[in-house]
C-alpha cells in the first residue's frame, strides 16, 4: 500500500520571507526632491534648528538617513551651511 504523501503547509521561513516583502516601504519621495524641499524650507526661514528639521522631516515621511543625506549635499554644494547658535543648538542657514 502507497503512504498518502503528506501536504507541507507554510514553514516559519515562508512567514518570514513574505512579511520582509510586505515591509518594503515606498520612498514617498526621491532624494533628488528631499534636498529642494529642504533647500527652499531652509531659504525661506533663513534659520532652521536640527530639531525644526527632524519635524519636517517626520511629517513629510522622510526618514532621518534621507534627511541627512540632504543636509550633507546641500552643505558640499554650498547651498548651506551648519552652525551652532548662542546656546549651542546646531542649526542650518542658506547661504546669501
Amino acid at each position: 500500500m502507497k503512504k498518502k504523501e503528506e501536504r507541507r503547509g507554510p514553514t516559519l521561513f515562508d512567514f518570514v520571507q513574505s512579511k520582509k516583502e510586505e515591509k518594503k516601504p515606498a520612498r514617498p519621495e526621491s532624494d533628488k526632491d528631499v534636498v529642494e524641499e529642504f533647500y527652499h524650507l531652509v531659504k525661506e526661514k533663513k534659520r532652521v534648528s536640527k530639531e525644526e528639521a527632524a519635524r519636517w522631516a517626520k511629517e513629510r515621511g522622510i526618514s532621518t538617513a534621507d534627511l541627512i543625506k540632504a543636509v550633507e549635499r546641500l552643505v558640499a554644494e554650498k547651498k548651506i551651511r551648519k552652525k551652532l547658535d548662542d546656546e549651542g543648538n546646531l542649526i542650518y542657514e542658506a547661504y546669501g
